[in-house]
């Protein structure tokens, strides 16, 4: 007979516990792994909840056993919640889960049902189980909706030490205006050559190319470094500030000339300009503080049992 561990909520599984059951060859066997009240949880449910959130392989590995674990933990924690949802005599109608079903489809496939129906298909998901997903999802936030009331405010004097102890984390990378030159039709290089060459002011420049037919001249403010593709990160980093490329690059199908009018260096933000972020993190954390006390309360009401 298995031995069985009383399971503990936030955290939900015991590093020792885990490691058990995971350090076990046939990990992906559909055996059950947890009970929760009066349902189970199998292998098989946690291997197919993995799938969905990273596309790993069937080679264990460190980064596998955590999110095996985080896993487990959130379709317990659903599980508890849903039984709670039970006990309250929750109603969900079933026209709210329907009009759930057809707001995705209009707003991610294009009102289309065939093409709804083949994204599901290839998740090995039918409509019925997609609703019955959407259903455990609404309870899920109609419950911490009702049950965890968001924080809405942090002291300032929070805020300071939050950026005190992490102020080194608050870097505003290099940041660049950029112009691009976009050739829509090819018989206008050579004239975008000729105005490179005739060594006007940057701004002369531009206006001069805004005239030539067949070009537009796309202008970018204050683009952070890691919004742009590498293949111009290369290229700009060889102008002089003010200056155009003379060389051509394609991208996407287009030939582009590049201009470099302005850089701006990596900076650590000052507690003003952090005071935003900080805010929602600390506000965040509360929540997540909130949550994990209501989930502590579940627990004295469930009884859950990991193998």
């Amino acid at each position: 007979m298995s031995k069985r561990y009383i399971l503990q909520l936030c955290p939900l599984l015991s590093a020792g516990i885990l490691q058990g059951f995971t350090a076990q060859k046939n990990i992906y066997s559909n055996r059950v792994v947890a009970y929760v009240e009066n349902d189970i949880i199998t292998q098989q449910q946690i291997r197919g909840e993995m799938m969905l959130i990273a596309n790993q392989g069937s080679e264990e590995s460190e980064m596998e056993k955590k999110l095996w674990e985080e896993v487990l933990n959130t379709m317990i924690a659903k599980k508890m919640i849903a039984k709670e949802f039970e006990r309250m005599k929750g109603q969900l109608p079933e026209s709210y889960i329907q009009k759930k079903y057809d707001e995705i489809q209009k707003t991610r496939f294009d009102d289309d049902p065939l093409k709804l129906t083949k994204a599901l298909q290839q998740q090995g998901k039918s409509k019925a189980s997609y609703k019955a997903w959407l259903r455990e999802e609404a309870i899920i936030s109609f419950m911490y909706e009702h049950n965890v009331h968001r924080p809405n405010s942090v002291s300032p004097l929070d805020i300071q030490k939050y950026y005190q102890a992490n102020g080194e984390k608050f870097i505003q990378g290099k940041r660049f205006d950029i112009d691009q030159i976009i050739i829509k039709k090819e018989d206008a290089i050579p004239s975008v050559r000729e105005c490179l060459k005739r060594g006007y002011s940057y701004e002369e420049c531009c206006q001069d190319l805004s005239q030539i037919p067949g070009i537009s001249l796309n202008r970018m403010e204050n683009i952070d470094e890691s919004e742009i593709v590498p293949i111009i990160i290369k290229k700009i980093a060889k102008l002089p500030i003010g200056s155009f490329s003379e060389e051509s690059i394609e991208l996407n199908d287009q030939v582009i000339f590049l201009g470099l009018r302005n850089v701006r260096e990596a900076r650590t933000l000052s507690l003003d300009e952090a005071r935003e972020p900080i805010e929602q993190t600390l506000l965040e954390k509360k929540y997540q503080l909130l949550r994990q006390k209501w989930l502590d309360q579940l627990k004295q009401k469930a009884y859950c049992v990991v193998i």
